[in-house]
């Protein structure tokens, strides 16, 4: 078996969207990712992805986008979704995944990645732990959803 990883081709989007809505339901979450297809499509330039990929057939995917950290003076990363499907795990795709996306993201002048875990993925913290990120316990995460970004954007000074 000859697992490729390369940057998502164009046609593979929908593919992918169906990997990244499997993520939380891995994990037993009721969430359901509103990645589709057509997203992908609509953020190309945007969002990029690597997949693992044997005989046509997708095993994992890296979506992520470029950053820009003033703390650090440099570009960066920022990983959303990381999969590999469950068949797959434990052949390092995972780790291959985040090494082609480290490659083809220093083409672009990254030199980090941020990213999210979900408090009760342990097997995903033990990881990234294991491939050296830190996790940073200074640093608190906020959002601003859809519905409430819309409500800043209409209010008048």
């Amino acid at each position: 078996m000859s697992i490729g990883i390369k940057p998502m081709r164009e046609g593979q989007e929908d593919a992918v969207a169906v990997l990244i809505r499997q993520l939380p339901k891995d994990l037993g979450l009721a969430y359901v990712p509103k990645m589709t297809g057509q997203n992908l499509r609509d953020a190309k330039g945007l969002a990029h992805v690597m997949v693992a990929e044997d005989a046509g057939l997708l095993l994992g995917v890296c979506l992520w986008t470029m950053t820009y950290s003033s703390w650090r003076g440099c570009a960066g990363i920022y990983v959303s979704d990381l999969y590999v499907i469950q068949h797959a795990r434990g052949r390092k795709i995972g780790e291959r995944l985040l090494r082609g996306t480290i490659l083809e993201s220093q083409k672009r002048g990254a030199k980090f990645i941020k990213m999210e875990v979900e408090a009760s993925n342990e097997a995903a913290a033990r990881f990234y732990k294991r491939l050296g990120f830190k996790h940073k316990l200074d640093d608190q995460i906020f959002i601003l959803e859809p519905t409430e970004f819309e409500q800043i954007a209409g209010r008048s000074e």
